[in-house]
This record gives C-alpha cells, sequence and structure tokens, in this order.
C-alpha cells in the first residue's frame, strides 16, 4: 500500500516538475542568432576561403544547420562555411561566445580569421581527438570582434560515411554563462528522464518478485534499465565522470545494440507470444557486434556500423506493429495503448534518422517518445494487475459466499437434523436389539417417516442458505405481468382475482416471483383456514400488490399465525424455515411484507413488488376530492422497453394525412 502511493506522489510530481520546468532563454542574453539559409559554402581543401581578399560571392548558398554530405555525396575533403554577422556597440561590450550545435566530425571555428576553437577546444590548445556528436562552446576573444561587420567561417573534416556538417542547432553568439547554463539545464533535464526510467525499472522489478508469473514486469524493467543506460552515456554531463570519448561512445553503442532485443522480448511477454525463430541468433548477433566493437577501437567505424544497422529498427517497430494490430483484432487487454504509443515511437525513430542524415532540421522527439511508451505501457500494466486482483477479489467473495453457505448448511442441520437423527439412531438401536422374532412393523414405519421428514427439511435448509448469501438477484428479465402471473398461480389451490392495468411489465427476476407466489398458495399453516382469497391489484405507483385474506372461524388460529409470522423464536422449526425462505425472496425481490389482524378473524397479508405500467395508464384515485394533480404523477421509473413500445403505439395509432398538391382542373 505504501509503495502504491508513493509512485502515485513520484509520477504526479514528475509531469508537475516537466510541466513548470520549461526553460526560457532572455531576450537580452542572446545578442544574435546565426542559423538560416544564407551561408556560403566551399568544398576545397585549399584555405584560401581565410583570405581578406577571398571573393565570397563565388561561393554556393546553403542552409545551416544541414548535412552538407547530402549536396556533394563523392567528396571527402575540407568543407567550408561562411557567414557574415555584425555587433552592436552594446553587444560588444559583452563577453560573448559561439555557441554551435552537433558537429560531424570535426570542425575548426575562425572568427575574421583568426582560431577560436577546435574539435570541442577553445583556440585549438588541445583538441579531442573524437568529438562528434557533441555540442560545441566556443568563447570570443573581446579584441577579436568589431563593432559592424565580421566574419564567421567554419572548417568542417568528416569521414563519416552518412554525416558531415553543422547537423542541429542552436547556431548562435550568446554571452558565455548564458551558452553554459543552457548546455548543463539541457543536460540535467535528461537526467531527470533517466532518473524517471530507473524508477521504472526499480519499480516492476521489484513487483517481479512478488509476482514470479508476471514475465513482463520483468522484460518491462529490463526495456528501461537498457534505454536509461542508453540515454545517461549520451548525456553531456558523463564528461564530468570520466572523460574518454571513446569509452562512452562505445558503452553507448553497446546499450543501443540490445536495446531492440528487449523491446522485443517485453511485447512478447505483454501478449504471452512465443519467440520467433532466429530470436536467438538475433542476440547472439548484436552481441557479435558489440564485441566486433571492442576489437576495432574506432569511434568512426561505430558510427558508420550504426548509421546502417539503425535502419533495421524499422523492422523491429514493423514486427512490434503487426503483432500488436493482431492482438488488436483479438481486443487484448493492453493492444490498443500499444498500438498508439507504438505509431509515436515509429514516427520519432524515422524522424531521428531523417535528423541524424541531415535530411530534417527539427529537434528529437526520440527521448520524449520513449518516455510516453514507457508511461502508457506502466499504465497498461498497472491497469491489467488492478483487473487481475479484481478478479481475485471475485473468486474471493466466490469462496466466501461458498464458506458462509456450508457454515449455514451446518447450522440448520444441526438445529433441525440432530433431534430426529437422534431419534432414528434410538429406534433403529432397539429394532437391531429386539429379541422378538416378529419386529414390529410400527417402528420400521416410523423410523422411514422420519427419514421422509430429514429429506423435505433438508431441501428447505440448502435452499434457505442458498438465498442467504446471495446479495442480489442473479438476472433480471421483463415481460407482461398479467400473461406471467396466470402462468404462475395454482389455479385449484387458491381463489384469486386479477386488477391490474394490462399494460403492467413487471422487470425483476421471474423465477423468484414465481417461488414467493407458490411458496405463499401453498404455505403449510394456510391450509388450516377455511378460506384463502388472493387478491392481485395495483396502487398509484404502479406496483402491484399480492393481497391474500384468510379467514378462519376460531379467531385464536388466526392470532397464533400471526404472532407466528411476526415474532422471532430461538429454535426452528420445518415451518420456520419455509417462512425464512419466503422472507429471504422478499428481500432479494426488493419487495415489501405487511401482515394486518382484521376483525380478529381474518388475517391479511400483503406482499408489494415494484413494477412498471405506462404514465398515460395511470388512473388517479377519486375517493378523496383534496387530491392535487402531483399526486397521479408519483409513478415509478418508467422502463425505456416500456417508453418505446409505448412511443411506437403511438405512431400506429396516430393517422398522418398527406395534403393533396395536385392542381384542381
Amino acid at each position: 500500500m505504501k509503495s502504491s502511493i508513493l509512485h502515485r506522489i513520484f509520477i504526479l510530481s514528475f509531469f508537475l516538475f516537466v510541466s513548470n520546468c520549461a526553460r526560457f532563454t532572455d531576450e537580452n542574453t542572446v545578442v544574435l542568432r546565426l542559423d538560416g539559409d544564407d551561408w556560403g559554402i566551399y568544398f576545397n581543401d585549399n584555405p584560401d576561403i581565410l583570405n581578406s581578399e577571398f571573393n565570397a560571392n563565388n561561393l554556393d548558398i546553403t542552409t545551416v544547420p544541414s548535412n552538407f554530405r547530402n549536396i556533394n555525396k563523392s567528396y571527402r575533403g575540407s568543407i567550408w562555411v561562411r557567414k557574415n554577422f555584425e555587433i552592436t556597440t552594446e553587444q560588444h561590450q559583452k563577453s560573448l561566445a559561439l555557441q554551435l550545435g552537433k558537429i560531424y566530425q570535426s570542425d575548426e571555428v575562425f572568427i575574421n580569421g583568426v582560431l577560436i576553437g577546435k574539435n570541442n577546444s577553445a583556440f585549438g590548445k588541445d583538441p579531442d581527438e573524437f568529438a562528434f556528436g557533441r555540442p560545441r562552446i566556443y568563447p570570443i576573444p573581446h579584441d577579436l570582434l568589431l563593432e559592424g561587420e565580421n566574419v564567421l567561417i567554419v572548417k568542417v573534416n568528416s569521414s563519416l560515411s552518412t554525416s558531415a556538417g553543422i547537423i542541429t542547432g542552436p547556431i548562435r553568439i550568446v554571452t558565455y554563462e548564458e551558452a553554459l547554463n543552457g548546455n548543463l539545464y539541457d543536460s540535467l533535464v535528461e537526467l531527470i528522464f533517466v532518473g524517471f526510467y530507473l524508477f521504472i525499472a526499480l519499480f516492476f522489478f521489484i513487483n517481479f518478485f512478488n509476482l514470479r508469473d508476471k514475465k513482463e514486469y520483468l522484460s518491462f524493467s529490463i526495456l528501461a534499465l537498457i534505454f536509461s543506460g542508453y540515454e545517461l552515456s549520451k548525456n553531456e554531463v558523463r564528461f564530468f565522470l570520466i572523460n574518454q570519448f571513446a569509452i562512452l561512445k562505445f558503452i553507448e553503442y553497446s546499450f543501443l545494440l540490445i536495446l531492440p532485443y528487449g523491446f522485443i522480448k517485453f511485447i512478447q511477454d505483454f501478449f504471452e507470444l512465443k519467440p520467433f525463430k532466429y530470436q536467438r541468433l538475433y542476440l547472439l548477433t548484436q552481441f557479435f557486434f558489440i564485441a566486433v566493437f571492442a576489437i576495432i577501437h574506432n569511434p568512426v567505424f561505430w558510427y558508420n556500423f550504426i548509421g546502417y544497422w539503425d535502419i533495421h529498427l524499422l523492422a523491429v517497430i514493423g514486427y512490434a506493429i503487426y503483432v500488436t494490430f493482431l492482438k488488436f483484432r483479438d481486443q487484448a487487454r493492453g493492444s490498443t495503448i500499444h498500438l498508439l504509443a507504438l505509431v509515436y515511437l515509429l514516427y520519432s525513430i524515422l524522424k531521428e534518422i531523417l535528423i541524424e542524415r541531415g535530411y530534417l532540421n527539427s529537434p528529437s522527439s526520440l527521448e520524449t517518445s520513449f518516455l510516453v511508451y514507457l508511461v502508457l505501457m506502466t499504465l497498461a500494466l498497472r491497469f491489467q494487475f488492478l483487473m487481475m486482483k479484481r478478479k481475485l477479489q471475485n473468486r474471493y467473495e466466490r469462496l466466501k459466499e461458498a464458506d458462509s453457505l456450508r457454515e449455514k448448511i451446518f447450522y440448520y442441520m444441526d438445529a433441525m437434523i440432530s433431534g430426529p437423527l437422534k431419534s432414528m439412531k434410538e429406534k433403529l438401536i432397539s429394532f437391531r436389539e429386539s429379541t422378538q422374532k416378529t419386529k414390529d412393523k410400527n417402528l420400521v414405519k416410523e423410523v422411514i417417516e422420519v427419514q421422509s421428514s430429514i429429506d423435505n427439511v433438508m431441501d428447505d435448509i440448502i435452499e434457505l442458505s442458498r438465498l442467504e448469501v446471495l446479495k442480489e438477484v442473479p438476472f433480471k428479465e421483463q415481460v407482461n405481468f398479467i400473461s406471467f402471473i396466470n402462468e404462475v398461480i395454482p389455479e385449484d389451490d387458491i381463489t384469486y382475482s386479477i386488477k391490474v392495468n394490462p399494460e403492467t411489465e413487471i422487470h425483476n427476476s421471474l423465477d423468484l416471483i414465481n417461488s414467493v407466489v407458490v411458496r405463499l398458495v401453498d404455505f403449510p399453516p394456510f391450509k388450516e383456514f377455511n378460506h384463502n382469497d388472493l387478491i392481485i391489484t395495483q396502487d398509484l405507483k404502479g406496483n402491484v400488490h399480492f393481497r391474500f385474506l384468510l379467514f378462519h372461524s376460531n379467531p385464536k388460529v388466526s392470532q397464533r399465525l400471526f404472532s407466528d409470522l411476526v415474532e422471532n423464536y430461538n429454535t426452528l422449526t420445518p415451518v420456520k424455515v419455509k417462512w425464512a425462505i419466503i422472507l429471504e425472496i422478499v428481500r432479494l425481490l426488493g419487495a415489501k411484507i405487511d401482515f394486518k389482524i382484521i376483525k380478529k378473524k381474518y388475517l391479511k397479508i400483503d406482499l408489494g413488488i415494484a413494477a412498471i405500467v405506462p404514465i398515460s395508464e395511470l388512473q388517479p384515485i377519486k375517493e378523496s376530492k383534496t387530491s392535487t394533480p402531483t399526486t397521479t404523477n408519483k409513478t415509478g421509473k418508467e422502463d425505456w422497453r416500456v417508453t418505446l413500445k409505448r412511443i411506437w403505439k403511438f405512431l400506429k395509432e396516430t393517422e398522418i394525412k398527406i395534403p393533396n398538391f395536385k392542381k384542381k382542373k
């Protein structure tokens, strides 16, 4: 219970934090935005573009950020891009820095012909061997910038097969403090996501130990753990821990290579699917690639390989969508949520591939889509758990009812049968030990009668116990009351009359209504009365009343039965059990039963059951002149079937005359 509460608090706090952690950059710190489609590009190893006399009008125009490999796929030399920008006097007084996005593979940055940074190293003092895919921040010396027009030149070299250039933004000149804070903020937000993934992994891992049969919990926790490791190995904060680009890149690609298998395994466990034929071979292949990366210690080779490997992720997502769609057609639980999550994930993967190859200049949504996937599947798994818990609760309730039924049966058996059984035992012992040659036939007859009485009362005990454990009727039906009741009442056993509107319908358990009417007619004490009349009538609300009127010439008989019906006894009798059955049926039907003595000789029993009758068919009682119109409108809630029947009857009886539009001659 505590873990569930903590889980909900964490989820709520996380989303509140994310929804309020949007960072707004102060416009005073953004000096100049440099991205756009007005950059000049120069494919040549000759650095003559740095010469102040170089004619920039001869350059081709391109857009930055973009992938320059798409402009000239066969070229593998140096690529230069050039842009002019202006600095005002106010901007010149600030401590500025050039902020670039992810560059593939290496770069040299010049302002007004002077080198200010090389391969993620300020002023090119100690450039990193590999730094591709990392954002750049280069401080600009104050004396280097001119008030007015300045020239920015970026030299890019890349041996990567698919990427070359400034692939992503931002590309701008800002204050040095804002550049550092911006990168740090982005890294911290990503770390929050990583923490959320780790929390999900830990939560389901702990739940798996409590529910070992839920394999999807284990596979889901492993999937979240792999993705959190992948995201953590990509975060810029990793360089504060260890400043080794190759080692961190190897860890990142290792997580990435095994991520698709973890994804497939979770889907199979979630939908209870069998592994496909070559699934183990697929896993071994990924570990083989990791081993190759460990042997060939070259991040450029790794990147080029991943550039072709990531295409197969579309096939993995395609497989996931296919099996999910099959489960969706079978109306499997959780398939709808999973299908929606997969569509967004497919969109994000396609978008990421296009961004990495420079075909699309847009922020990546891969982390967001996987967060959505994990959150949605967390909800789906928790929903499945709640449904399983509900089934167990229902099963427990049924077992509890069975235990209660057994206890009640044993209680009634002990109260009702122990005496007759003891009497039978004594008679059988006496019969067995008798020394007479001709044994008493009357004794045998008495034993048989006791056995017969036990059989009869056992049926009533079981029926009473069954009714007492029921909380409501199993199912209800709606039929016309008149046609139903004519088949229920045994005509030879009782005199009856029906004064009920013919349109009246009853919506209840017809079996129980049949049972209670028959049991009241056949109730043994009623047989002692000289007359037993039944009048079935209706009140203003449309409810049906079974009014039994019993007459006996001896008032003491009526009074005694009245006392038996209203009083509670500590000891049970067969008659008392039969009456208890009637009262239990009345409870389940939601009915009411009343008793009254009239003129000391008549016993009146009134059984009221809710019924449905059209409002237009109800007639007000004209006995009292003080009755208001509101009295006649106090009717029971009309059932929708009755409403439709009444509307259909009205339409059939309504005559529609179509006017004659023909012109008279």
